[in-house]
């Protein structure tokens, strides 16, 4: 019979669905003794939930980070997030349980505190032995992630340095397994004609290319008031603005570009394509959320970080600062300056770049993989 893997993530954003999705699809590929599902635990959820989704994505929308930092800050403690796992409970419909309890998983693979949480209450009602594998998404831990790890059965974070914020919130070094964030196996298989990829993106010069993501797959309406900045510049610089899902502010930006008779941009809307994307640019500017950064790491690209949705993301972008990945700006016209003067100095990128080729290729799904089969004795 075979073992049955669930795979849970919650739709705040699109990093924990995009990191479950690069799990789900490895497990799929490589596996005929396991059986996978995988599931967006917001369907489940109640109107309080819904609405708490809602919030969430119109603060990341309009960038109300300072709000989320707040936030954040307050409950990063035991006292603080104690009662969250009773709260948690509070926000899904009784068919959740229905259905877990139908699938009756060997194994949860969380990519969201949610998952855990509502794995955890399962178990000890219903006297099941699923294991319970959570998966950090960012560069520092949190003690709203860590409430429920005596039920949990490992938990996965992106670097040492995180493993041993863990150790000291009292989770035992054996549940701590710093693979990284997992990224598709498939994410590194780019195009070997980059000139193909570059014609392809309205790249056609030698000057130097700034891939712009404008706010994940949601796409944020601030980041427009940050290209405008740069524009106003009228730098020899390439440009591939990515504005997501957001059509409303790919049309502001291309109608601005048409209205300004600007050549050297190009406007995207959701695309798959990042890996190509990542390739062929010199610099990417992103927000610091805990997957675009995996992903710039992963293909070696420098990064201009721009504030994003606060709270962890601040912790990311101190971990590409400190490391001399990237910089981090705070407004707009910081933007455009510090896009000035890297034109102007490309050592910087090269410095930025060097630093990058040293930091350790992405295997973190192949060793998931390899963490559940031990677990389930199919090693």
């Amino acid at each position: 019979m075979k073992k049955k893997i669930l795979i849970v993530y919650a739709s705040y954003g699109s990093g924990h669905k995009s990191v479950a999705e690069y799990v789900y699809e490895y497990f799929k590929e490589h596996s005929n003794d396991l059986e996978i599902k995988i599931i967006d635990i917001m369907e489940y959820g109640n109107l309080i939930a819904k609405l708490n989704v809602k919030m969430f994505n119109l603060c990341f929308k309009f960038q109300n980070s300072f709000s989320s930092t707040i936030g954040y800050e307050l409950f990063d403690s035991k006292i603080a997030t104690s009662p969250y796992k009773e709260i948690v409970r509070l926000l899904f419909k009784s068919d959740l349980t229905t259905d877990i309890l139908a699938y009756k998983p060997d194994v949860l693979i969380a990519t969201h505190f949610f998952g855990g949480i509502v794995m955890g209450k399962i178990n000890k009602k219903y006297k099941l032995n699923t294991k319970i594998i959570t998966i950090i998404t960012d560069y520092a831990s949190h003690a709203i992630w860590l409430q429920n790890h005596k039920r949990e059965s490992a938990i996965v974070v992106s670097n040492e340095i995180v493993g041993r914020e863990l150790l000291k919130f009292g989770v035992p070094a054996e549940k701590i397994f710093p693979f990284g964030i997992p990224l598709s196996s498939k994410f590194k298989k780019v195009d070997a004609n980059t000139s193909k990829i570059k014609f392809k993106y309205n790249i056609k010069n030698h000057n130097l290319t700034f891939l712009f993501f404008g706010g994940g797959s949601l796409g944020s309406s601030y980041t427009y008031g940050y290209l405008k900045e740069i524009l106003k510049l009228k730098l020899n610089i390439n440009i591939i603005f990515v504005s997501g899902k957001n059509v409303k502010l790919q049309n502001r930006c291309n109608n601005y570009i048409k209205r300004e008779n600007i050549k050297n941009v190009t406007v995207l809307g959701f695309t798959k394509d990042i890996s190509n994307l990542l390739n062929i640019a010199d610099v990417v500017i992103t927000k610091p959320g805990g997957l675009s950064v995996t992903e710039a790491l992963e293909m070696k690209t420098p990064m201009i970080l721009i504030p994003g949705n606060g709270g962890q993301e601040n912790h990311n972008a101190k971990f590409v600062t400190k490391n001399h990945f990237g910089l981090r700006i705070r407004n707009a016209r910081q933007l455009a300056k510090t896009v000035k003067k890297l034109t102007e100095n490309k050592k910087i990128i090269q410095e930025m770049y060097q630093n990058l080729k040293n930091y350790e290729e992405n295997t973190s799904v192949q060793k998931l993989f390899n963490l559940v089969l031990e677990m389930e004795n199919l090693k």
